[in-house]
């Protein structure tokens, strides 16, 4: 591996170039730094960027970036941009390195995060992006859950298990055209050259790391570690849908991206299939918004009076919003998913279902719009008889 450039330091180029975009992170950006200040590997440059924040962000970068000799470049924006995707190119723009670590402001890493995605690239020359599993950590750097890469779209036969090299067509056909299997841009290593020929700006604002993906995939492999040296956090201030207009906006970006593959598999009528089938779940699922609200409201209605217990029966971002109305009501429920055991889901430590003695007055909120009537069935087995709210 070719470390210099030259016969001395003097012509050094940094071969891994570390972009942090940063917003708004302050609670978090000096453990950030931390963890990208100590990888085992250490032929490093690291770009600062900040989009304006309204918080001390923009005055941890700069002392960060007096004391630390591998940064090369200190960029902090008089006026926000309005979307990551803008940082990113900025940053890019900057790079010298070989290979590009974006490197969000919120997230942490494990110190080999980058020597073993290099191994990796190194290893597999056709690939044009390398990245591993993920914890999901919350505002406290706490686990909460391994990255789910499940879907009832496809069936992965244990390809997460393990390290692999895929043809990079094959992935987006057979798994990107569901939904975007790379936890966050942070657990992803990039060519340079890969990267700044396929990224550019983008008016998306939830899917514009999916359709990056996607572009360079049609035309490079992508390669996998199955270690979790990517620590993503989830915290309010994460880039995902709040509200009826948000949610709206992610299915229109999604339905752009899609249309667009379309066009990328006009001679493979397996991809075509595929993209079909995800279309057809979009469209089933246009108005799971509506249904979650209505769902919450149900929960606001009930009687705390007369409820012995309130149980949530999955854990996904469905259950994430009936604990949070839950807990506006002063009431503490008790999250079951047996496939999910152990994890946390807002704050609250997930049960397997045998541990949990239903009672006739107890209300069991089922949190699935694909598995309802299966859980519901799992309920009626176990003789429960008290109430159950549906998505």
């Amino acid at each position: 591996m070719a470390l210099f450039r030259g016969p001395d330091k003097s012509q050094y180029t940094p071969l891994i170039s570390v972009i942090v975009p940063s917003y708004r992170h302050e609670k978090f950006l000096a453990e950030r730094l931390n963890t990208i200040s100590w990888q085992t590997y250490e032929n490093i440059e690291i770009i600062l960027l900040d989009d304006a924040s309204p918080d001390n962000s923009g005055d941890i970068l700069t002392r960060f970036a007096s004391t630390c000799e591998n940064v090369s470049a200190l960029r902090i924006n008089k006026s926000n941009s309005g979307l990551p995707i803008h940082q990113w190119v900025k940053g890019v723009s900057l790079a010298r390195g070989e290979y590009v670590w974006i490197a969000e402001s919120d997230d942490e890493s494990s110190p080999e995060f980058l020597s073993e995605l290099l191994n990796l690239l190194m290893k597999n020359p056709s690939a044009g992006m390398a990245y591993c599993d993920s914890e999901v950590i919350d505002e406290n750097s706490h686990f909460v859950a391994r990255y789910d890469y499940t879907s009832t779209q496809y069936a992965d036969s244990g390809l997460w298990a393990s390290d692999f090299c895929m043809h990079g067509r094959d992935f987006v056909a057979n798994f990107m055209v569901f939904r975007n299997l790379i936890p966050n841009v942070s657990a992803v290593l990039f060519r340079a050259s890969v990267l700044k020929d396929n990224l550019c700006e983008s008016s998306l604002k939830y899917c514009a790391d999916w359709a990056l993906y996607n572009k360079i995939l049609l035309s490079h492999d992508i390669a996998f570690s199955p270690a979790p040296m990517n620590k993503f956090r989830k915290h309010i201030q994460t880039t995902r849908w709040h509200d009826k207009k948000s949610y709206v906006t992610e299915l229109r970006e999604k339905l752009v991206l899609l249309k667009s593959l379309k066009c990328a598999f006009t001679s493979n009528a397996s991809a075509q299939s595929n993209i079909d089938s995800s279309l057809r779940f979009i469209f089933s699922n246009r108005h799971k918004f509506k249904r979650v609200e209505y769902l919450c409201s149900q929960i606001a209605e009930l009687n705390k009076a007369s409820i012995k217990q309130l149980y949530i029966f999955g854990a996904n971002d469905i259950a994430e919003r009936a604990i949070e109305t839950s807990l506006t009501m002063n009431i503490k429920p008790i999250v079951i998913d047996t496939f999910k055991a152990g994890q946390m889901c807002k704050g609250i430590e997930v049960t397997p279902l045998n541990v949990n003695d239903f009672s006739d007055s107890s209300v069991v909120v089922i949190c699935s719009l694909s598995y309802q009537d299966t859980m519901q069935m799992i309920l009626e087995e176990r003789g429960f008889e008290g109430r159950v709210l549906r998505v």
